[in-house]
């Protein structure tokens, strides 16, 4: 669910932007790599960039590690996950099929799949993200229990679909009634893909897209845990650790092999090539993409801004312009195309997301030449240095003695929330405490600071504190109906309810 959350949010941040120009000049054009130089000489990684303008390249720059096992950069050939990014491949997919003749976008998706529990989705209903699908992965969370618990399980399409049809969940909401990013709804798209064309998703993307756009480093990759000797230049996700010295593996995750709403790699050339077969109707006819290009439309008339695997970023009368980004496990990924100027770019980063939408937020000003910002140094991260080499009272202090530095340094409810939680998360209960306590000291009118300092009682078996904690978040803010859950929860266990 952080992925669908994250997606919102730079969704969110990407419609106030708006076009870029048409003509650049130099001095321009060379703010790309001041930007990036800086960010670089402030220990910034950066990842893969590319930026064209005029349908010419202006500026690429390879930064970071394609593997931590060994420590080899990144280069320019560097094959990334490309997350949702990749929903628009599937989005293409079905548009070829629809150019075959093979399907229909308003047919019900059970004139497919007849096993498909839900009779009135179609789909265009999937393509839009309209249909009320669940979310596959809460699914498999709550339904799905390996055989072997010493096994390390990889799952896909067929063993998701096996647990969808045999639980067979109610909807999240009527279809057509609101707009939800699904990854369900494109996990089955793939799926449809295959069963009308006869083939495995992978194949019918390489024969009906890669192949004909020259894409020869693009793959719906078959993952595995271990490096690939098949594929040399594929990268690994990887994170900092929270002592902010070691960096740890960050690319596993149960379903990467779910195709459909993600599992595609790339690089930035073949990116590159495909945002211009877009531009140049090269890989299908102009008409094809115009649906493709437009928004989708809830049962009440409203616009989604959300089209087949793209989002939808300029108004009726103005250029063309649609983007996505993408976030999975290690990866975060931004393609970016403005159709009728032809312009756009291409961020590609495996670092866990550190400073990537400071990266994003610098390339777009740098396009709309706006003054481009340098993120600040972290406060939480020199926190968790002092936290864990040498104690909780050091780190506290370290909090106060920086956080008047508002020059260097930054801090946030949010960036202390989340030191709680990783601090949660490696079992340092009584240092995750004392940060959750500083943020509701620090933020005493946020309701959430004390839903998170609950969840750390909770965790320290301080179940009568915990309710107190939860029952003043629910005060301060009573549309937080899970800390008020979680306090009646409390209640009947601890036998207090009146």
């Amino acid at each position: 669910m952080k992925n669908l959350i994250k997606f919102s949010l730079v969704c969110l941040f990407i419609t106030c932007l708006y076009s870029c120009k048409d003509t650049k000049t130099n001095s321009d054009i060379n703010t790309y790599g001041e930007f990036i130089h800086k960010m670089n000489d402030k220990g910034f990684t950066t990842g893969n960039i590319l930026v064209y303008e005029n349908g010419k390249i202006v500026y690429q720059n390879s930064n970071g590690l394609r593997t931590i096992d060994t420590k080899e950069p990144l280069t320019l050939n560097s094959q990334f996950r490309l997350a949702s990014v990749s929903k628009q491949f599937t989005g293409m997919a079905i548009m070829k099929l629809k150019e075959a003749g093979k399907i229909e976008y308003d047919q019900t998706v059970t004139s497919i799949l007849p096993e498909f529990p839900y009779k009135n989705i179609t789909v265009r209903h999937l393509l839009h993200h309209i249909s009320g699908l669940t979310d596959y992965e809460r699914l498999i969370d709550e339904n799905w229990k390996p055989e072997d618990s010493t096994k390390t399980y990889i799952l896909g399409n067929d063993e998701i679909i096996k647990v969808f049809y045999s639980v067979n969940p109610k909807l999240d909401f009527i279809t057509g009634e609101r707009w939800e990013y699904s990854n369900t709804g494109y996990l089955f798209l793939a799926s449809i893909v295959e069963k009308v064309s006869g083939m495995h998703f992978r194949d019918f993307l390489k024969e009906t897209i890669f192949e004909p756009l020259n894409m020869n480093n693009t793959v719906l990759y078959k993952y595995q845990i271990n490096s690939d000797p098949n594929m040399p230049n594929r990268v690994f996700g990887y994170k900092k650790a929270l002592n902010q010295v070691d960096l740890e593996l960050n690319d596993y995750n149960i379903v990467n092999d779910v195709r459909g709403d993600g599992g595609i790699y790339s690089t930035l050339q073949d990116l590159y090539k495909w945002n211009q077969a877009l531009v140049n109707n090269t890989i299908i006819p102009k008409r094809y993409l115009d649906d493709a290009f437009t928004s989708g439309v809830l049962n009440n008339g409203e616009l989604t801004r959300y089209g087949f695997g793209w989002e939808i970023q300029s108004k009726s009368g103005e250029p063309k312009i649609i983007n996505h980004s993408g976030g999975w496990v290690g990866f975060e990924t931004f393609l970016h195309n403005e159709v009728d100027t032809n312009n756009g770019f291409i961020l590609l980063t495996n670092n866990s997301g550190e400073n990537f939408d400071a990266i994003l937020d610098g390339l777009f000003n740098i396009i709309e030449g706006k003054p481009y910002v340098i993120p600040k140094y972290q406060i939480e991260k020199e926190m968790a240095k002092k936290i864990l080499g040498e104690d909780i009272d050091k780190g506290i202090r370290v909090y106060h003695e920086l956080k008047s530095d508002t020059i260097q340094y930054s801090t946030s409810e949010g960036t202390i929330n989340g030191l709680g939680y990783r601090l949660l998360g490696e079992d340092k209960i009584d240092a995750a405490l004392e940060v959750f306590k500083l943020n509701t000291e620090e933020y005493p009118k946020s309701a959430n600071t004390y839903d998170s300092y609950g969840d750390a009682l909770i965790k320290k078996g301080d179940s009568i504190n915990a309710l107190k904690n939860y029952k003043r978040c629910f005060k301060i803010d009573s549309t937080l109906s899970y800390a008020y859950d979680k306090a009646l929860k409390l209640e009947k266990v601890l036998n207090l309810k009146k």
